[in-house]
């Protein structure tokens, strides 16, 4: 637009323009936006924040072209009358001058102008004279055009009036940007050597970047998160959905109006996942720096838990071990031996639990050992969130010990539910969903009757993997019928009997393309009700009992009697166990 714009009066130093057809203006950027980020980690003054100072509104400024760029940051003010000053420029200076040797060549002042916004100059200033009285019309024309900022000064003011206030702005910027950095740099210090934990070095991050910030693992699960305006809801809706749309690298990322600054979370070949910063604006400098110490620091406390929990997960399986196989002189040497990894077993009540993922044969060998070291953290890390007294280590990868102590049973009792519940909780952000499975032997009070209930949580965690998953842990009285049979499933008699009860029906249904085993699994979860069963399978009572009787006849059982009824339903759920 071209025209002045007069600035009004105000009291205050770095006050919004009064006009509002340049404080209702969006934020737009300059012709090269990435020397903002290079002079500046922290904002620096506008060109319109410089219009309100005192020292220049003695001047009595119009802005004559460029309104619409007056947002543009100022690093220095520089004052010249020369024309030919553009390769003294850097990009960024505001210009003063009173144009005295100024040409009154038009085709001149239009490359005057152009060539300091080739420079990126933030602006010009020029106090008018008997030179210029006015600002001449091709000048504004060409400013408007560059989109420079261009503003006259009506009245005489002393320049070093207005320069050193500039300065004096931009110093103490400059200084409090050095005093914010070293702060920054303090405060990730001290939260490595406090041992911070992850969500609150996040905390830290979102406080310090002033938006969101996010660490998410590999499988964009979110691990802890800081910085929403309501509970989480606006940060986390939809994430692994909108974090899928993010490139892994560590690059500005815009996406349905989000600017993603990411970098990795890393160290020593191990990646834990990325810290993410979540802006509607382009980060600047210092963002990416306390992105980057916040990564650092992330990495740091992961790397020191993780060979600390390397060391404590291996002592742990040892001693766990140890009490399985019975490989110890007297239970004293185990009491011992527990209490001084932190555990008290004597005169305690205690139990077993053995934590079962079923993915992880889809892993190459390291990938399976890699993961099993995660699974094994999840676990301690949820006893250690509900404070149980416990051990934990990798009986095998996929197959996870633990033993859990507590002074009465009652304790016990509530220690295994809300474990069980934390396991889930902890170990599904690594695993895919239902694949994690839990067993819980009975209760003991000695260390020698421990191996008996490591022996139940190990055979109730394998039948779990057959049971509906409904339940938060399985025990051995959970197990019944269908149980039993899955642990049986690989032994040869079993598979005998399969083939005894039902091989006869199995092969009619192949030769003539029939369902008759279908009938029957039908008919017997029914319990013998015809007309439900009929329903079940979709066909009419008179077609069902003509099935029924083929059934009989193939299979040479009357379907009436409560043992042949029993035989099959234990044979048809065995069958199922065998080919699952």
């Amino acid at each position: 637009m071209s025209g002045r714009i007069h600035v009004t009066e105000s009291n205050s130093e770095f006050a919004e323009p009064q006009d509002s057809s340049i404080a209702s203006r969006p934020l737009r950027q300059t012709k090269n936006p990435s020397s903002d980020l290079n002079h500046s980690n922290i904002r620096l003054p506008t060109v319109a924040e410089i219009l309100e100072l005192p020292e220049v509104r003695r001047g009595r400024p119009t802005i004559e072209a460029g309104a619409d760029f007056i947002d543009r940051p100022v690093r220095w003010v520089h004052v010249s009358e020369l024309v030919r000053i553009s390769h003294l420029l850097q990009g960024g200076e505001l210009i003063l001058s009173t144009a005295l040797a100024f040409p009154h060549d038009d085709n001149e002042l239009i490359n005057y102008i152009s060539d300091l916004a080739t420079a990126n100059a933030a602006g010009l200033i020029i106090e008018l004279s008997q030179h210029f009285n006015a600002l001449p019309k091709a000048m504004i024309r060409s400013a408007e055009a560059h989109g420079l900022p261009l503003i006259a000064l009506h009245t005489e003011v002393p320049f070093v009036a207005i320069t050193e206030a500039i300065h004096s702005i931009i110093v103490n910027t400059k200084i409090g940007q050095l005093q914010l950095g070293d702060t920054v740099h303090r405060v990730f210090r001290s939260l490595a050597a406090d041992a911070s934990t992850p969500q609150e070095i996040v905390a830290k991050v979102a406080q310090l970047a002033g938006c969101p910030a996010v660490f998410e693992s590999t499988a964009r699960h979110v691990i802890a998160f800081a910085g929403a305006t309501t509970n989480g809801t606006e940060v986390l809706d939809h994430w692994e959905m909108r974090s899928s749309h993010v490139p892994w690298s560590s690059e500005e990322t815009f996406t349905d109006g989000e600017i993603w600054l990411t970098t990795l979370v890393s160290a020593r070949g191990h990646r834990w996942g990325r810290l993410i910063l979540l802006s509607r604006l382009p980060a600047d400098n210092m963002q990416r720096t306390i992105l980057e110490l916040g990564a650092t620091t992330l990495a740091l406390h992961l790397l020191i838990e993780r060979d600390e929990r390397v060391l404590e997960h291996q002592t742990h399986r040892t001693l766990i071990a140890d009490i399985i196989d019975q490989r110890y002189s007297s239970p004293d040497e185990i009491y011992d031996r527990s209490a001084s990894l932190g555990v008290p077993t004597r005169r305690q009540v205690l139990a077993a639990l053995i934590v079962r993922s079923e993915w992880l044969s889809d892993l190459s060998e390291v990938g399976r050992q890699s993961r099993a070291r995660e699974e094994v953290t999840a676990v301690a890390r949820a006893l250690r969130q509900i404070s149980a007294a416990s051990l934990v280590g990798i009986l095998e990868p996929g197959r996870i010990g633990a033993m859990i102590s507590a002074p009465t049973n009652a304790s016990m009792k509530n220690l295994i539910e809300h474990a069980a519940q934390k396991i889930h909780e902890n170990v599904g952000k690594l695993t895919p969903s239902g694949c994690v499975v839990i067993g819980v032997g009975t209760t003991v009070s000695t260390v020698r009757d421990l191996r008996q209930s490591f022996d139940e949580a190990n055979e109730a965690a394998e039948a779990a993997r057959s049971l509906p998953r409904n339940r938060m842990f399985v025990t051995t009285a959970d197990i019944r019928l269908r149980g039993l049979i899955h642990l049986l499933r690989d032994d040869p008699r079993l598979q005998s009997y399969v083939e005894r009860e039902l091989g006869p029906l199995i092969e009619y249904d192949k030769v003539h393309r029939t369902q008759l085993v279908a009938t029957l699994r039908a008919y017997l979860e029914a319990r013998g009700n015809k007309s439900e069963a009929a329903a079940l399978v979709h066909t009419t009572r008179a077609t069902f009992y003509h099935h029924l009787s083929r059934i009989e006849e193939v299979l040479k059982v009357d379907l009436e009697t409560p043992e042949s009824l029993y035989s099959l339903y234990v044979a048809l759920i065995a069958r199922q166990s065998i080919e699952n």
